[in-house]
């Protein structure tokens, strides 16, 4: 029950897709001369949306942002959120040349919002700060926390100052260094038995 409006339509499209569609992957190397020709007036070429995924995935590395926040931040901007995988095989034209063409603008319109916002932080720019935080914050490298597990042993109260250079030295936040001294005190606290500290105290009365 399409009726006569939705098969004109996807009649009108159907012609100039396939012809295109056909070149989206020509031999190696083989005879690139035709692939231009049949190319429909608004579906880009294949040598378009080639071009585009190569600059799409040099422009991505160089702002920083990994397959999956791009995904992330077209959910933010679009409310369609892609998977990493999408955007991966975007990059390497493993995508049907339908779903190509749509996502091209999307992640065109993500470039230009991401290269405006080099100089000033946008919403794509806190998603993607949001996740390295995130992931920063819950799990300290066993290295560092070697690093301070031996501080606290030589010293379980630092000051603010020891915090500070102990935090700039290990490249961590001075407040995630502070909460852990906190939080190993504690620790430290429950292991100990109370009255356990001194023993023999009993018989000085």
């Amino acid at each position: 029950h399409l009726g006569a409006h939705g098969h004109a339509h996807g009649h009108a499209h159907a012609g100039g897709l396939h012809a295109a569609a056909a070149h989206l992957h020509p031999g190696a190397g083989g005879g690139g001369s035709s692939v231009g020709e049949h190319s429909d007036e608004d579906a880009p070429s294949s040598d378009d949306l080639e071009q585009f995924a190569k600059q799409f995935k040099q422009r991505r590395i160089k702002l920083g942002f990994t397959q999956a926040d791009v995904g992330l931040a077209l959910g933010t901007l679009y409310g369609n959120v892609f998977s990493q995988t999408t955007i991966c095989r975007f990059e390497a034209l493993q995508l049907s040349f339908k779903n190509m063409c749509k996502l091209k603008p999307l992640l065109n319109k993500w470039l230009e919002e991401a290269d405006s916002s080099s100089g000033s932080p946008t919403s794509i720019d806190k998603i993607a700060a949001q996740g390295r935080k995130r992931k920063k914050r819950t799990s300290i490298e066993v290295s560092v926390k070697g690093a301070l597990e031996s501080h606290f042993l030589k010293c379980p109260k630092p000051s603010a100052q020891e915090i500070t250079s102990l935090a700039d030295s290990l490249q961590l936040e001075k407040e995630v260094v502070r909460v852990w001294f906190c939080n190993r005190r504690q620790k430290e606290k429950r292991m100990t038995p109370p009255g356990g500290t001194l023993p023999g105290a009993e018989d000085v009365y």
